[in-house]
């Protein structure tokens, strides 16, 4: 029986590419370079913000499309916009005060292109997030900015996993027009309706002329759930949740034991078709 061939692959960043510590090992860096210099897209395809997706193509050397915002905006080869997907100013602004007001406990921040606007730019959770996005935060008040704004890509909702699950129970309801997805016991990413990751891997797909089973696709979380199930291989790491693993159709090694190189080292690639073919 021959073996499936996989034309392209589709990774999360945080607790999938990267460790613990927040890097690439040599091992898996090596392997996604000898992919893309056969011509085989490797994007990363997080919830984080452009810059911060830069900073780790940079660390791995990479030059393939990227999604940011969990879908809400794919940038391609050249950083050129191939999907802008936003969030209505005022359900943003509605939101963010229900946060603020049922759950003061929790920090909301609200991201928009290359902006991450945040209540307090020293607060220590603030700080930490900053250091592993790579991101600068901008103190400012969302009502105030939200005059020159007619949308945003996500709003953030960081703090104890108890509130967490709570926030994502209670405004489900209150707020159809979002999608609210796990990221992290810690994080709860609130999103446009209708956009995901497995919607960027579909408007990727159709970049490059590819089907649905030519792609491969590596996450940990709920976040990642949707396009773990679409991916013609779709991958969990060692370290997700027991849901997000029973819905792949591998599971491989942690984020600290190399789990993307070992997943993806013995699969059969090729590259895509030529657009002009």
């Amino acid at each position: 029986m021959m073996r499936q061939t996989y034309s392209i692959v589709f990774l999360d960043i945080d607790g999938t590419l990267l460790d613990s510590s927040h890097r690439i090992s040599p091992n898996t860096k090596g392997l996604l370079n000898r992919l893309e210099r056969r011509g085989v897209p490797v994007i990363l395809c997080s919830a984080r913000y452009p810059d911060g997706v830069e900073f780790v193509v940079r660390q791995a050397e990479l030059r393939s499309p990227i999604v940011c915002y969990g879908g809400a905006l794919i940038l391609d080869e050249k950083r050129s916009i191939l999907a802008d997907t936003g969030i209505g100013i005022q359900t943003a602004v509605r939101f963010k005060r229900f946060v603020d007001e049922r759950f003061p406990e929790l920090i909301t921040s609200t991201y928009l292109y290359s902006v991450w606007l945040v209540d307090d730019a020293e607060n220590p959770a603030i700080r930490r997030e900053a250091d592993i996005i790579q991101c600068t935060p901008l103190a400012g008040n969302l009502e105030t900015a939200s005059q020159a704004m007619d949308h945003v890509h996500k709003l953030l909702c960081m703090g104890a996993p108890g509130q967490i699950l709570r926030l994502q129970k209670e405004a489900a309801p209150l707020f159809p027009e979002v999608e609210l997805l796990s990221s992290g016991a810690t994080y709860l990413e609130v999103l446009p309706k209708g956009v995901s990751k497995c919607t960027a891997m579909q408007a990727l797909q159709a970049h490059y002329g590819l089907g649905r089973e030519s792609s491969v696709a590596c996450g940990d979380h709920f976040v990642d759930l949707e396009m773990i199930r679409y991916a013609g291989l779709g991958i969990a790491m060692g370290n997700a949740p027991e849901e997000v693993r029973a819905a792949a159709d591998r599971v491989t090694a942690s984020n600290d034991g190399e789990g993307v190189y070992i997943a993806l080292k013995n699969l059969r690639f090729s590259p895509p078709p030529k657009k002009d073919a």
